[in-house]
């Protein structure tokens, strides 16, 4: 953990015009999506304590800086080494107290006090720099052997998880993970190939993969790219165990956040948001009894989040034809009560 006490002084009233421009056109690992409906969501206060959980190239971050003044202090949580050098470098001079936290963002309650936080954002799924980055083993464009870590210091890359998985627990995960049909299928002939490859004495390529994706839906030539998007996601939420470590952080968030504080989640994809939205739900719920009681027994007290907007909301047209990659975002946004 770093904490560098970087002078920057910026006294805002309502979200601020140079906190967005601030960050289009500039070198980040993208440009981030609905970034002042995220600013506008987080309700920032000047002096305010704030988290975000997915660093990525800061943009968030940069954006959120801005709205700080001296006495503010932004946390920022990101397992990818690159991400933390690059957007470190990228917020020196223009965060206030900025602390930077190496650690996957389910350790937030580890790293953070209860009831210190005015809000955190979270921008789940994977940088477009992770996807450009054609090394990192995240596209499927270019033939590099399949990685999927987040954190390369990690010991389990794809190549040795999809050697050691079982068909019936890669055709769970294929089903949870994507909402693949076909999924048992599916893992059958995945692993029979790996099996193949591993005789062969070599990496398993993403080529490889598209080929039996191709094999097992003949019917759906031309979906074959999205098919194969979509296997990579499940087989890439497997080995960083993404699922989990959303439904851990985003409790902890709830006990980190103070009371009106500000719980910000955007997703790109419906198995990250139906994980959000069931885990929220566990905290906006008054009475925490068994369904089949008929008389409520707790007190009916347990409230801890409210939604501040009734259902998603989705990025503009506009914003869509600017960045194809924010088509699928929905935003969610809850208050500590």
């Amino acid at each position: 953990m770093a904490d560098n006490n970087l002078r920057k002084s910026v006294h805002v009233n309502e979200i601020s015009e140079a906190a967005v421009a601030g960050v289009q056109g500039r070198e980040f690992y993208h440009d981030p999506v609905m970034l002042k409906e995220c600013l506008e969501g987080l309700n920032i206060k000047p002096n305010g304590t704030y988290s975000d959980c997915t660093l990525g190239g800061g943009g968030h971050s940069y954006a959120i800086a801005q709205e700080l003044n001296s006495e503010g202090t932004l946390h920022a949580f990101d397992r990818d080494d690159e991400a933390v050098q690059f957007a470190t470098k990228r917020l020196a001079g223009v965060a206030p107290k900025f602390i930077v936290h190496p650690v996957p963002f389910s350790e937030l309650g580890n790293e953070i006090e209860p009831n210190s936080l005015d809000g955190v954002l979270y921008d789940l799924g994977i940088s477009s720099h992770q996807v450009d980055d054609s090394s990192r083993g995240f596209t499927f464009v270019g033939d590099n052997p399949l990685d999927l870590r987040m954190d390369r210091r990690e010991n389990v890359s794809a190549q040795e998880w999809l050697r050691s998985v079982s068909e019936d627990d890669f055709a769970a995960a294929l089903r949870k993970n994507a909402d693949m049909d076909r999924a048992f299928k599916l893992a059958t002939r995945i692993k029979e190939k790996v099996g193949e490859i591993t005789t062969e004495g070599r990496d398993v390529l993403p080529s490889d993969i598209k080929a039996v994706v191709e094999a097992v839906f003949p019917d759906k030539r031309r979906e074959a790219n999205s098919l194969l998007a979509r296997v990579f996601q499940a087989i890439r939420m497997e080995v960083n165990g993404e699922l989990k470590q959303i439904e851990d952080s985003l409790r902890a968030a709830v006990d980190c956040l103070k009371v009106g504080g500000r719980l910000v989640v955007m997703s790109y994809h419906s198995v990250e948001d139906r994980c959000v939205k069931e885990t929220a739900a566990e905290f906006e719920k008054a009475c925490i009894c068994p369904e089949n009681l008929p008389v409520c027994m707790c007190g009916g007290n347990h409230q801890r989040l409210k939604k501040v907007n009734r259902k998603p909301i989705l990025p503009s047209a506009d914003e869509i034809n600017r960045n194809s990659r924010a088509r699928s975002a929905k935003l969610r946004i809850y208050e500590r009560v």
